[in-house]
């Protein structure tokens, strides 16, 4: 097989793995998509399974992402040919965790005799892991989310997390690829599909156990909310000519949530598109933003319901003046109650990590307001007997973020967020999946209310109740049940990650100082691994 048949299999491998993720959602894909990349790799070395696993993660990736460029072209006025360019160069950098997963578990394999099918599963998940905090922090479709639609399959996510469902995709594809092509022995393709099968039937009766308890609940707790979609352009929602037209649409849609008889009125991040104080101290320089602050509390007061909304906030750190992305909860009086401030902030839309490098090439989605300081500590709001743990737009895509909520008491998770950016492309329906592994992990319902949408209420399930259209405006008023509980990813985190990655650490260490062979002297290749026969 030469160069370009492999490059090719690689290619056909990312793409067929962008097909499984919204708003593709082909989710079957996802199983078989990298047995392509695994033939394309058979017999090669392993400088040559980083290249072709960094190809199939550059596919992918510029398939899953390609939004980008929507954003910055559409809605930050920069040229598509230099909107483009940021949009490949993250995906070439989130293609080199691909590279360096296939590499390592070739390397292992390799040199320790270990089957590929113990070792890439291992080491997927721990790159997973890895992606998810470092360097940036951004764990965008991580390959469990592509089975959010398998709900059934899904469920034990609440032990490990979807880093557990991406590792069992990940089991999936290898061992389908051995089987086929024969590259292990009859004992390992034996035993391998044997604990294929085992883990599936295993998943598939806690699923169905655990969905059909769940809905039996009869939950004695409840919430009555209302979902304002105030469905506001981006190209105007900052434009003061357009504040006071924008504004009044979620007065109006709030008091008419509030004639249904809402417990609690919620609108998106941002939605309040003027600096929300504290206090009623404005700088001059935006004092006019100081009135709506005011209208803001008396509408709260008039309707006599509380109201969560996000809005910015001006701070200063280091001297240096800013703002908060932030959260405020308003009570039935008029009062703030409390606020939290946005811990997890976009990179290049919200700040641009190593400034001093990057920014002279990267232009910010957010322009005008500079870089937004980032949250310390989460906040718990209480309201009418529940405990709300807030998430602001993608942070929503951090299993820890929710899971620290919930752990410190949280009965229902809200994620406030503007989609607007994202036009209509796949995005907004990329974050509602992810969002919705959310609820499974910790199994708590999750409220999602979106500027231009995708609003809905995701059940502990995973199930998407309540979905609205995008690009519609209105309010959706859902009464959310729920019952205090923990998981034990909610207990224990991202245990079966931090394994996955403490395992792989130990066997990329052993197979380095493995001594090596004093004949032949050559570096070890995939077609060995594959075609030898090596045991478990």
């Amino acid at each position: 097989m030469n160069v370009s048949t492999r490059a090719a299999l690689a290619v056909a491998s990312g793409l067929a793995l962008a097909l499984a993720f919204p708003n593709f959602d082909f989710n079957v894909a996802a199983w078989v998509a990298l047995v392509p990349l695994l033939y394309a790799i058979d017999g090669e070395t392993h400088r040559r399974v980083f290249l072709y696993a960094w190809l199939q993660g550059f596919a992918c990736y510029v398939a899953s992402l390609y939004w980008i460029t929507i954003t910055l072209h559409h809605f930050a006025d920069v040229r598509i040919l230099y909107a483009v360019m940021p949009m490949l160069l993250l995906a070439g950098v989130i293609a080199l965790f691909t590279a360096v997963a296939f590499w390592a578990a070739a390397y292992i394999t390799a040199r320790s005799g270990l089957s590929i099918v113990v070792t890439l599963p291992i080491v997927w998940t721990a790159v997973e892991w890895i992606r998810t905090y470092f360097p940036i922090g951004f764990p965008w479709n991580l390959l469990g989310y592509a089975a959010y639609q398998n709900l059934t399959l899904i469920q034990f996510a609440e032990f490990t997390g979807v880093y557990g469902v991406s590792a069992l995709i990940v089991f999936f594809n290898v061992v389908i690829y051995i089987v086929v092509f024969r590259r292990e022995s009859p004992r390992v393709q034996g035993v391998s599909l044997g604990v294929l099968s085992t883990l599936f039937a295993l998943a598939w009766i806690f699923g169905t156990l655990r969905i059909g308890e769940l809905q039996r609940e009869r939950p004695d707790h409840s919430l009555k909310f209302a979902m304002v979609q105030g469905d506001i352009p981006q190209s105007i929602k900052w434009d003061p000519n357009f504040r006071e037209s924008s504004f009044s649409i979620y007065v109006q849609q709030t008091q008419e949530a509030a004639q249904l008889g809402a417990d609690v009125i919620v609108w998106p991040e941002a939605a309040a598109a003027f600096f929300f104080q504290p206090t009623e101290q404005y700088p001059a320089a935006f004092a006019d933003d100081a009135p709506y602050r005011q209208r803001l509390l008396q509408l709260a007061a008039d309707t006599g319901d509380p109201i969560l909304f996000g809005a910015p906030a001006l701070a200063t750190e280091d001297g240096r003046l800013g703002f908060f992305n932030r959260a405020y909860l308003v009570s039935g009086r008029g009062a703030i109650t409390a606020w939290y401030d946005k811990i997890q902030l976009v990179p290049f839309g919200e700040y641009v990590p190593l400034r001093s490098v990057l920014g002279y090439f990267v232009n910010r989605v957010v322009a005008g307001f500079g870089d937004m300081f980032a949250g310390s500590q989460q906040t718990i709001f209480d309201l009418k007997g529940a405990r709300l743990g807030v998430l602001i737009c993608y942070e929503s895509i951090f299993p820890n973020l929710s899971r620290m909520a919930v752990d410190r008491g949280a009965d229902i998770l809200v994620n406030i967020t503007n989609d607007a950016w994202y036009g209509e492309s796949s995005a907004p329906y990329q974050l509602l999946a992810m969002a919705a592994m959310r609820a499974v992990e910790t199994k708590v319902p999750l409220v999602r209310v979106a500027n231009t949408g995708i609003s809905a209420v995701i059940q502990p399930t995973g199930q998407i109740m309540a979905r609205t259209p995008l690009f519609k405006r209105g309010t959706e008023i859902e009464r959310v049940f729920w019952t205090p509980r923990r998981t034990v990813y909610t207990v224990v985190g991202d245990l079966f990650a931090e394994i996955c990655f403490a395992l792989a650490a130990i066997a990329l260490i052993l197979a380095y100082f493995r001594p090596r062979r004093s004949q032949p002297i050559e570096e070890p290749t995939a077609e060995r691994v594959f075609r030898n026969g090596h045991g478990l």
